[in-house]
């Protein structure tokens, strides 16, 4: 069940992943013919690790913000 979930949360980051990264591509007049696999795979390992590193921020920021909303409401 944990491997399920497991693969397809790594499937649907590598998609994001992939559409962030040819966005970016087109933003400098890059098209994705113009590089080769490897390169291109190399980025997207890249912008992975971007997206990891962001959502890791995201879920400590929203879990202080829930520890700080319990200890100040139990306060006042």
């Amino acid at each position: 069940m944990f491997d399920d979930a497991q693969k397809e949360f790594d499937k649907s980051l590598r998609a994001m992943a992939e559409n962030s990264l040819l966005k970016k591509l087109n933003s400098q007049g890059i098209k994705r013919a113009d590089i080769s696999s490897e390169k291109f795979e190399e980025l997207l390992v890249d912008e992975i690790g971007i997206l990891k590193a962001d959502g890791k921020k995201v879920g400590a920021g929203v879990g202080i913000g829930i520890v700080l909303s319990l200890i100040t409401g139990g306060i006042f």
